[in-house]
Order: structure tokens, then sequence, then C-alpha cells
């Protein structure tokens, strides 16, 4: 009898931690949806011209060493795109699959892992070139050929993402507005 109550005390006890570690829907949601903005809010041509007007400025600041320091713009694209975004990916694999959410999380995932294939490759390319003063044509024509080769892929991804979101926050009663 002891026996018995020790173990539905202790399957119990494990049904409640197992409970606590779970994502709510809202949470899914937020996680897949919000964290890929991280790629499209960066994914943008206008991305450069700030980088180019801090640059002009003398204004690329990055964390070093706990403070605030002048950096160069691969520091700057490592901090602000792709270290973002690897901790978004982390997140994103962390989540528990579940029934509804193996679809959702994977997509996410897809959009997280090709942007940040295109921000180590092409966006360091271009902050390489800026930090090395090329020309300006030279450099417009990097960020041209980057969103003419990625756009298509990059939009498929975002569109795969967004067609499996809408549906599972109906799903779940959550608002979900897309803008």
């Amino acid at each position: 009898m002891k026996s018995t109550a020790k173990t539905l005390l202790l399957l119990f006890t494990g049904l409640i931690f197992l409970s606590c570690h779970q994502t709510s829907p809202r949470e899914d949601l937020e996680i897949t949806v919000l964290n890929a903005n991280l790629v499209t809010s960066r994914y943008i041509p206008s991305f450069f011209e700030e980088l180019r007007e801090l640059e002009k400025q003398g204004r690329i600041t990055v964390f070093k060493n706990g403070e605030m320091k002048k950096g160069t713009a691969v520091e700057y694209i490592m901090q602000n795109t792709i270290a973002p975004v690897d901790e978004s990916i982390k997140k994103v694999e962390e989540l528990k699959l579940k029934d509804d959410t193996e679809d959702l999380i994977a997509a996410s995932r897809e959009v997280l892992q090709y942007g940040k294939e295109i921000f180590e490759n092409e966006y360091r390319n271009i902050a390489e070139m800026l930090d090395a003063n090329r020309s300006q044509a030279e450099i417009d024509s990097a960020i041209h050929k980057l969103f003419k080769d990625h756009d298509r892929e990059m939009e498929k991804k975002l569109r795969h993402l967004n067609q499996l979101a809408v549906p599972y926050a109906k799903k779940h009663d959550i608002p979900l507005n897309f803008r």
C-alpha cells in the first residue's frame, strides 16, 4: 500500500513538473513567429543605409567587455543580426514538439536558419566592404545582388510560416496581425 502511494505521489509530482515546463499555445506562437521577425526586421535594404549612415558619422557602436565602444561594421553585423538570430534559434529549438506545433516550429527554424546564413555570409561580406572603404558602386552592387538572389526564397519561407501561424492562432483563439 505504501509503495502504491509513493508511486502515485511520484507520478503526480512528475506530471506537475512536466506541466510547468510546457509552453502555452500563445508562447509557442510568440517564440516561433515573433522571433522570426528578427530576420525580417533586418533583411531589408534600408538596414545597409542605416549602417552606412552610422559609419559615415563614426557612430557604429558595439558591446565590448561590458560597455559600449566604437566598433566596425563587421562587429555590428555580428552583434545586431547574427547573435540575436542565434538566440532565437535556440529558443525555437527548445520548444517541445506537440501535435500542432511540429510544422510551425520547423517553418520558424527554416526562416531563422536561412536568415542566419545570409547574415553570416552576404551581410558579413558587405560589412567587410564597408570597413575596407570599398566604392559605393561596389557595395550597392553587392546589396542589390544579395536581395536579388534571396528575396524569392525568403518570401517563400516567410509565407509558409505565416500560412501555418494563422490557422494555429485561430485554433487557439490568439489574435495575430501581420503588417
